[in-house]
């Protein structure tokens, strides 16, 4: 019967469209590739002002791969269904990301792209519209730079648009959606196939009014998702503005999603260029905040400075310290495949480095460290009688989930609650009062029942080098004072900053009745 409350928790917040598309989409047989001549494909002229070469060695030679931190090596024939390592991994195998290489010989590149196919023909391989979606812009941009048009695989990259036009993944939505838009905007350019177009622009009307929010975040709060969707408008405007057939309403329109997207980058980030890991978010997988302000600077997209707002996360910066703290609701209500359980947390840099972390992202697969890694003990919250606040469970789902308030929001002072223990304790209400070389938590609890833990987890780079009562010396100088305590533990622990790698760092674990002052001096 819990299972039964978890999923109809979990569909009931999801739109009518997801559900008639869940059917749809299920009842239809899959799509695979078939050989065709491209000889009646008309190509348009696209431009592009910067390419932006991929930092990482994703492949050596043409048969040694690397994504994720894992490496794999075929022999002389690539298994482009290979899933030992998850299907992230896999995707990542046909995303074509490493088209971008400049140390890749062309030649190679057409060779990978031309086994990629026959092998899909020859297996039968089923069509999926996320990878076919990243896949076409890396192949189409490839084309674009190398000037190539009458290669055999491009009737093979148009196929596949032809079956991205019509299964855009309205099942899904969010950045899936955008990305489909992305696909088939280019690729309805680059093809001279106006249908696509069309229906491509019409969508990113409606889906970046909706997923970009008042202060410029994308409504899925995820610092990384965001950096990717940003990066994806950024490209849309580098070629569309030379398109011979733009439009130049629209063409404002990207502009100006783009300047609030780059204000809210600009103000989530750190100075360093890192981003705080709330919700699904890990280094290493996209462009990080310096490089897309050099790629929005070389557009002339201005940045209009607004206030973090309704994303619900607010920043200060001290002398030596810079906070993140979240504030925000489950985003998006009917996608929320990658939030965790994390309302009313933060994260802290002092001097440059991280300082309070979260357990991060590390995997996409199913199964226990997927479950850690979103639940509310991985994050610098309170938990009660060890649940969640959130019912995450099955990797992306979301049951019932926690909605957040906030009562004061000034530059010093923010105070808020969530209702995510409302059936146990009531509301769970903190504060943060921010200066210069301190932070002041007051945590509090609405009902003097229940098991309240208090959890802090610090980064490799500390050790508690000193114990003095309720009193915790760092070994980089930072106190950490806890007011109200019953007891704290200090206990070894692992987060991430990428993919498949853990750091060791430390996890502080304060038991508290019903309310609990913590003091970090930062000097």
């Amino acid at each position: 019967m819990n299972k039964v409350y978890l999923i109809l928790n979990t569909i009931k917040h999801l739109k009518f469209q997801q559900l008639f598309y869940q059917v749809v989409y299920r009842l239809k047989s899959k799509s695979i590739l078939s050989l065709i001549n491209n000889e009646n494909i008309i190509y348009e002229g696209i431009t592009f002002k910067q390419f932006s070469f991929v930092d990482k060695n994703m492949i050596t030679g043409q048969c040694t791969f690397y994504f994720l931190n894992l490496t794999k090596s075929f022999n002389s024939v690539i298994d482009w269904n290979f899933m030992e390592y998850g299907k992230l991994w896999n995707y990542n195998l046909e995303y074509f990301n490493y088209l971008d290489h400049e140390d890749l010989a062309k030649d190679t590149k057409v060779e990978l792209i031309n086994d990629f196919y026959n092998f899909s023909i020859k297996n039968k391989r089923a069509l999926e519209p996320y990878p076919v979606s990243l896949r076409s812009i890396n192949i189409i941009k490839f084309a674009v730079r190398e000037g190539l048009k009458n290669e055999s695989f491009m009737g093979c990259t148009y196929q596949e648009l032809q079956f991205l036009h019509a299964s855009y993944e309205y099942h899904i939505l969010g950045n899936h959606l955008l990305e489909n838009c992305f696909a088939m905007i280019l690729g309805g350019a680059f093809f001279n196939e106006q249908t696509w177009l069309d229906k491509a622009k019409r969508t990113l009307y409606k889906e970046l009014d909706e997923q970009i929010l008042d202060d410029g975040a994308h409504f899925e709060l995820s610092p990384m998702y965001h950096q990717i969707i940003l990066y994806r408008v950024l490209e849309l405007v580098d070629w569309y503005e030379t398109y011979s057939k733009k439009d130049e309403e629209f063409l404002s329109f990207l502009k100006d999603k783009a300047s609030k997207m780059l204000s809210w980058l600009e103000q989530i980030s750190y100075k360093t260029g890192d981003i705080p890991f709330f919700n699904d978010t890990a280094n290493g997988i996209t462009y990080d905040t310096h490089k897309l302000l050099h790629y929005a600077s070389l557009l002339d997209i201005d940045r209009t400075r607004m206030p973090l707002g309704k994303s619900g996360y607010r920043s200060y910066q001290g002398v030596n310290y810079e906070i993140k703290v979240d504030y925000a609701q489950v985003g998006a209500s009917y996608q929320p495949g990658h939030s965790h359980a994390d309302s009313l947390g933060f994260v802290l840099y002092y001097k440059d480095k991280p300082l309070f972390v979260e357990g991060g992202t590390s995997t996409y697969q199913i199964g226990k460290q997927r479950n850690y890694e979103r639940s509310t003990i991985a994050h610098n919250t309170v938990v009660v009688n060890n649940l969640n606040q959130s019912e995450v469970w099955g990797g992306f789902r979301l049951g019932k989930r926690a909605k957040t308030y906030i009562e004061h929001d000034d530059k010093n002072r923010i105070k808020g609650y969530h209702d995510g223990y409302k059936h146990i304790v009531g509301n769970v209400y903190r504060e943060f009062i921010l200066e210069d070389d301190q932070v002041v938590i007051i945590d509090s609890i609405e009902k003097r029942i229940g098991e309240c833990k208090a959890y802090f987890h610090l980064s490799e780079y500390v050790s508690v080098l000193e114990k003095k009562g309720s009193t915790l010396v760092l070994s980089n100088g930072v106190s950490i004072s806890f007011e109200n305590a019953i007891r704290y533990d200090v206990i070894k622990s692992t987060y991430a900053e990428e993919y498949n790698v853990y750091k060791e760092g430390i996890t502080i674990i304060v038991d508290f009745v019903s309310s609990l002052k913590t003091t970090i001096i930062l000097l």
